[in-house]
């Protein structure tokens, strides 16, 4: 064999390139998985979870109800209109950005003197958003849930 000849690539040197690029690939989603933030638990998830039946009860009751809170969304103006069943109070309006619990809000009206209350929505960035509507009428506790999709 003399020094000028050329070596050719055979199936093993395939499989070490594999490996390598297998481990390069790794380390890569391991690098960017660690700087990923998770928001899907809350805080303080073992007290959120003992008043999860409570949630359950709120949203059978609002179910057998004849009139509930309506909410409509205006896309263009990012408003969110709430028609309020006579006789409501204490309503709570929680807005829940799946991606970023920074931009959560809430709001709360005590005693409304109008049916109709518009929240305005220029804290609404683009993309899904879930309301949470909490309401009262005389001792009972009303809870729903909507789903918005902001362009």
């Amino acid at each position: 064999m003399s020094n000028t000849e050329k070596k050719s690539l055979n199936w093993g040197h395939a499989i070490i390139g594999v490996f390598i690029l297998f481990g390069a690939f790794m380390a890569y989603f391991y690098v960017n998985m660690t700087h990923e933030t998770i928001e899907l638990v809350g805080d303080h998830y073992y007290e959120d979870g003992q008043k999860f039946q409570k949630k359950i009860d709120q949203r059978k009751e609002t179910a057998l109800l004849a009139k509930k809170v309506e909410l409509q969304f205006n896309s263009t103006t990012k408003e969110v209109k709430l028609n309020i069943p006579n006789g409501s109070h204490d309503i709570k309006v929680n807005f829940f950005r799946p991606s970023s619990a920074a931009q959560d809000k809430s709001f709360t009206l005590k005693n409304p003197s109008d049916s109709i209350w518009t929240i305005p929505g220029e804290f609404l960035s683009k993309g899904p958003w879930k309301i949470n509507i909490e309401w009262m009428v005389v001792d009972k506790s009303y809870l729903e849930d909507h789903r918005i999709l902001v362009p």
